[in-house]
């Protein structure tokens, strides 16, 4: 009993670790961007990155070694998304489908994730345009240095936090992870995410209830007549997946060689 105890005090300390580091990775490569893209399409660019950072460790297998370990820390942020793409891709595959047998695994994933999770936060956008409510205090940003060290422990403990409802719940990931973006927006009705936004920077919105209170947020200024961004942030997710499908194949090919 002491050992599973102690094994799972190990498993939740990875999860934290690496959501932390992750985060930090975002925060930094976004606080980079933002004055080359500007702060509207940093975090989208951001996002873009991490796509090609979860081809690079999926491919050689690194990212399945981490998840294997860490659990929603190497799910939650959306470099995790992508390889999650990829392993639907390649389960669809194994399935004996082939190349199409592993899309319809990524639609499925991508439906019940990303367009699931949206119609939600899209009505919330709606709901927002029209409707004040009563919203949370939201803090002055943390400013850097120190922002990158409070992204790690914001990120870190959001992903504790999901890995401990799944591990009580014994609910499947692709739930949680569509709770999880559907109570991004629903959050950033009250400020909720907001607050979280401001303390954990884009080490927060790089995670999937950063993305939920995007679409959210973009939803609401595309009900003000400024759809652009509702684009950027749907066009972000598609090409996620791309990535992903890509990141699949490139280790099908490794591991065929």
């Amino acid at each position: 009993m002491a050992e599973k105890a102690r094994s799972k005090v190990g498993s939740y300390g990875l999860c934290f670790l690496v959501g932390g580091v992750y985060g930090v990775i975002g925060q930094l490569i976004g606080v980079a961007l933002e004055p080359v893209v500007g702060a509207g399409l940093a975090a989208p660019c951001t996002l873009l990155c991490l796509g090609v950072l979860a081809v690079l460790l999926y491919v050689p297998g690194i990212h399945q070694r981490i998840a294997a370990v860490s659990g929603f820390g190497s799910i939650l942020p959306f470099n995790g998304f992508a390889c999650g793409i990829a392993d639907a891709f390649q389960a669809g595959y194994a399935d004996g489908g082939g190349v199409s047998g592993g899309l319809r695994g990524v639609g499925r994933l991508f439906f019940h994730v990303i367009v699931l999770s949206s119609v939600v936060n899209m009505l919330a956008g709606v709901l927002a345009a029209n409707v004040a409510l009563p919203k949370v205090a939201v803090p002055h940003a943390v400013p850097m240095p120190m922002a990158v060290a409070a992204g790690f422990v914001v990120a870190g403990l959001v992903c504790i936090a999901f890995q401990a409802v799944t591990d009580a719940g014994g609910f499947q990931v692709p739930n949680v992870l569509l709770v999880g973006q559907s109570l991004g927006g629903v959050l950033t009705l009250f400020g909720v995410t907001d607050v979280l936004a401001a303390l954990g920077g884009y080490s927060f919105k790089i995670l999937v209830m950063g993305a939920g209170q995007a679409v959210m947020a973009t939803t609401a200024l595309a009900c003000g007549g400024s759809a652009l961004m509702l684009l950027v942030t749907w066009g972000t997710f598609f090409a996620l997946a791309l990535f992903g499908i890509v990141a699949a194949l490139l280790n099908l090919r490794l591991r065929a060689r």
